[in-house]
């Protein structure tokens, strides 16, 4: 595989791991279906009270939000996850008897009542107090400020925020389980115009992130530039934005419940965002006739889940909404699907067009109904390809005119249910159908690096599948990626089994770094030819571990330990543009010593380099150096990791 063509799937590994990992944790589908479970009562203090009794059997502290309205509210679940609290509701001037009755059954100590007196009043505070609880009331002069106020309490220093319109609740909701999750406060903002005290609270902060829900017609430009390092999560509409963020967050949640609410209403999803991240889970918002990306969405956690909750009565989500979720589920989740690529053909200098099918048990076509995000397609050539599934249509732009007229093969996976198939266009048949699995136990090794000539060398790689069997002749090259620390290119031969380095120096031969990738799985394995260990291989991934450490499920304590960065020198090749990227591996071990690097425990951990920014992900970081570092004018890089939960550090400085 030549340098060229490794660089851009190289800038799909993170992309792809991130959605596999969690998303594609297994190929084969849930055995049967998960349990329903409905939280309600028979009106939303009620509901509240339902929610936090199935959540918590105890709770030193619980987050009271006014249920007459949204606005105070908004920004309460970080608050609720800090300190393991639901979030109950009370009317303005009384505590409603099922609200009191919880605080009792909990055994609730402390309540952090958000709002000022005009929504919550001093009478009910009064009534907390006089039950032997204490009371901490947290508020601003309006909605905005009562969120600046709720998020210095969350973190003094937070590096990450998420940004949403004031004026309405989905957004809010949306990104409620999440930021929880990452302790990022929610801040809320008007459509034009940023307040002063949140223009005060972030000229304090250093952020390294802000993700800002909806686009401008939401927030405005003029708002979201005065954020540091913003990232818009767009979408048409409250539904399509509530998916967004899951999906761009799917790696950070668990995958063994689903939660359901309205999004046409605030109460319910509000108090179910607090059971959500106890959970580690999404929210997902429905409505009687939940768009195609919901359904899709909700699909791919229903194949994995073993349970379902849906947040409120019938009344605001009928049983018929939940059955016709699940019947569309169970339709598209049989495991029968077949992908189908065919009609290959150029269309101008640079581009190319496929078409592509997702049919379903019965052979129907239901292609439109997968979105393009349950999909990875890699060609075989320099190139970017970018699905249509309304029309069933893949076009490959190519990043050089002069490979038009080369033979390509073209890789479809369905990252949800494993499928996959190729294309070769050079192949007389018109069309390639796939009903593959690929399995989600396979393992890569690296072994016998030896130096065939002054600027070459050779090594042997394989990949087994779940029972050890070498597949190697089975995998297209076009899946697999590998890098070396030095200045080369590596070309790998699948039928052989055979990687091949160039070397564009020969001072450079001696003992390289390999690191192999399947763009597919997310399997990462990296070999030190100076060591004498011998051969490297990757096993199953971490969160599947077969070995006797326990498990994430067996211990509630369980926590971030140890971070190693174990790679010694940083991998670099050129990145399309002017910049450089670098890539090195890491461990991530619990204190049981268990390896828990591909779970949501490791998400938490952030790589920072003053050389260049830094994304990482599974084992893998990818480093791009800052436009005004010359990388072969540095010696070593030095890469510091930081958990925010448990404030793990490490730091390695890798050579170049």
């Amino acid at each position: 595989m030549s340098l060229w063509k490794r660089n851009s799937r190289l800038c799909l590994i993170l992309s792809l791991i991130t959605l596999i990992s969690f998303v594609f944790p297994a190929a084969t589908l849930a055995n049967s279906s998960p349990t329903i479970t409905r939280l309600a009562g028979v009106d939303r203090y009620e509901t509240a009270s339902q929610i936090a009794v199935s959540g918590w059997s105890q709770s030193n502290y619980a987050v009271l939000a006014f249920g007459g309205d949204y606005p105070d509210a908004l920004s309460a679940a970080p608050l609720a996850k800090k300190f393991d609290a639901p979030i109950l509701l009370t009317d303005t001037g009384s505590l409603p008897t099922t609200t009191k009755q919880t605080l009792l059954d909990l055994h609730v100590k402390n309540v952090k009542i958000i709002g000022g007196t005009a929504v919550i009043s001093q009478a009910v505070e009064s009534e907390l107090q006089t039950m032997g609880l204490q009371t901490t009331r947290i508020y601003g002069i309006d909605r905005y400020a009562t969120a600046i106020q709720v998020a210095q309490q969350v973190s003094p220093n937070p590096s990450t925020l998420f940004v949403v319109t004031g004026e309405d609740y989905p957004d809010a909701l949306s990104v409620g389980s999440i930021a929880s999750l990452k302790q990022s406060p929610i801040i809320l903002v008007p459509h034009d115009v940023i307040p002063d005290v949140v223009k005060n609270y972030i000229a304090t902060l250093n952020i390294s992130k802000t993700y800002i829900v909806g686009s401008s017609d939401i927030i405005s430009d003029q708002v979201a530039q005065q954020f540091p390092n913003a990232e818009r999560i767009p979408g048409a509409d409250k539904y399509a934005r509530n998916i967004a963020v899951n999906q761009l967050f799917n790696t950070d949640f668990k995958s063994d419940s689903v939660c359901l609410a309205t999004g046409e209403g605030f109460a319910d999803a509000l108090t179910g965002t607090a059971f959500c991240a106890k959970l580690s889970e999404p929210l997902v918002l429905i409505n009687t006739d939940s768009p195609t990306n919901t359904r899709s969405y909700y699909e791919q956690r229903f194949t994995k889940a073993s349970k379902v909750y849906v947040f409120g009565g019938t009344g605001i989500i009928p049983e018929s909404v939940i059955t016709d979720l699940n019947s569309f589920s169970s339709a598209n989740t049989s495991g029968q699907e077949t992908l189908k690529l065919s009609d290959f053909t150029k269309v101008g200098t640079t581009t190319a067009t496929f078409k592509y099918q997702v049919l379903d048990q019965t052979g129907k076509d239901i292609t439109s109904t997968v979105p393009a995000t349950q999909l990875s397609a890699v060609a075989s050539v320099k190139s970017s390809i970018s699905l249509d599934p309304s029309k069933g249509i893949g076009t490959i732009t190519y990043n050089s005119s002069s490979d038009v007229d080369k033979p390509i093969t073209i890789t479809l996976v369905d990252l949800n249910t494993g499928r996959v198939v190729s294309y070769d266009s050079s192949s007389a048949d018109a069309a390639a159908n796939g009903n593959t699995i690929i399995g989600n136990r396979r393992t890569l090794s690296l072994s016998n690096f030896s130096k065939t000539g002054a600027t070459t060398a050779t090594f042997k790689f394989q990949v087994l599948d779940e029972n050890g069997k070498d597949i190697t002749s089975t995998v297209p090259a076009a899946q697999l990626s590998a890098v070396a620390s030095v200045s080369s290119s590596i070309t790998l031969d699948p039928s052989k089994g055979l990687g091949t380095i160039t070397y564009n120096s020969s001072s450079d031969t001696n003992k390289p770094i390999i690191t192999l990738v399947d763009l597919i799985t997310g399997r990462v394995v990296s070999l030190d030819t100076s060591s004498s260990t011998g051969p490297s291989s990757s096993p199953a991934p971490a969160n599947n571990s077969t070995s006797g450490n326990p498990s994430p499920s067996q211990y509630s304590d369980q926590k971030v330990s140890k971070i190693t960065i174990n790679s010694t020198k940083l991998a670099t090749t050129p990145a399309d543009g002017n910049n450089t990227v670098g890539y090195a591996t890491y461990i991530v071990t619990d204190q049981y010593g268990a390896d828990i690097t591909n779970t949501y425990l490791a998400n938490n951990i952030q790589f920072t380099s003053n050389v260049g920014t830094i994304t990482a992900r599974n084992g893998l970081i990818q480093l791009r150096f800052f436009s005004n570092i010359n990388p072969l004018s540095l010696t070593n890089v030095t890469i510091t990791g930081v958990d925010s939960n448990s404030n793990v550090t490490t730091t390695a400085t890798l050579s170049l």
